[in-house]
């Protein structure tokens, strides 16, 4: 059964980066950053290409942004996406994931979809929240933490991670979203060849009005977020480096505990 399949996917700052806080205490600095795909939605995009290259179909990426998320977006075509839309969103982070679900949403009523893949959350904001909220929003049918996903009688067999090493498995409808887990599966490499041929593909822009709206604040909803302040952690003590041999180490380990009282003599 050939699907439409739309993964959403989110560029964010390299986290081997060392980050400051920018003026006015309300962003991290940015200009010197550089930018990679989130973690687990590099899991959602190698998902939706497995079931086009096993069912048939056609794989979209969507990602709400400014200009820089192309390259992350041709990095999806060379992957085996085969169209690519950005929603020309140009701040330069959006801490409010009611707000880019909503234009998620509006987006996502643009294009052809049966099934919606978003990572299980981001690296950056942890949130595990947009996801969840497009589906309410879309009425769609949703499963989250998803480890494994199978094209059954019109509809899906999923596999979601619970806590404690448990999965329970569920039959979903479609239309349907699922957040795909991290180590769901393993991500390819493009060839070069594919960069190439990525490179020159059109990637298409949306904007508010094709959108339906006549600026993004249309998208903020009722209950606005935004961020007071942010600081790094205060440093706190200090971090004791125990050398020696294994059976050294654990004696000096047993005193720390023991002497800080988190054991009783």
């Amino acid at each position: 059964m050939p699907l439409n399949v739309v993964v959403c996917l989110k560029q964010i700052p390299n986290p081997d980066l060392q980050f400051q806080v920018a003026p006015g205490g309300q962003d991290i600095r940015r200009e010197t950053l550089s930018y990679k795909t989130n973690g687990a939605d590099e899991f959602a995009l190698e998902e939706a290409v497995r079931i086009k290259e096993k069912h048939g179909g056609r794989v979209l990426a969507l990602t709400v942004g400014p200009k820089r998320t192309e390259q992350m977006l041709r990095e999806a075509l060379a992957k085996g996406a085969d169209e690519a839309v950005r929603v020309a969103f140009d701040e330069a982070a959006s801490f409010d994931p009611g707000k880019i679900a909503r234009i998620l949403a509006a987006a996502l009523r643009t294009v052809p979809h049966d099934l919606v893949f978003t990572g299980v959350q981001s690296d950056d904001m942890v949130s595990s929240a947009t996801g969840g909220l497009v589906a309410g929003i879309l009425g769609m049918a949703h499963a989250s933490v998803v480890t494994k996903v199978q094209v059954a009688d019109g509809g899906l067999e999923v596999s979601c991670e619970l806590e404690g090493g448990l999965e329970r498995s569920y039959a979903v409808r479609l239309p349907a979203l699922l957040t795909i887990q991290f180590g769901t599966n393993q991500p390819r490499y493009a060839p070069l060849s594919a960069i190439m041929r990525a490179a020159r593909q059109p990637i298409r822009e949306l904007t508010p009005s094709d959108l339906g709206a006549a600026s993004w604040n249309a998208f903020a909803g009722s209950y606005g977020f935004r961020i007071r302040g942010l600081t790094p952690p205060a440093a706190k003590g200090r971090a004791e480096m125990v050398a020696g041999r294994v059976a050294d180490q654990a004696k000096r380990l047993a005193l720390i505990l023991r002497d800080r009282g988190f054991v009783r003599r």
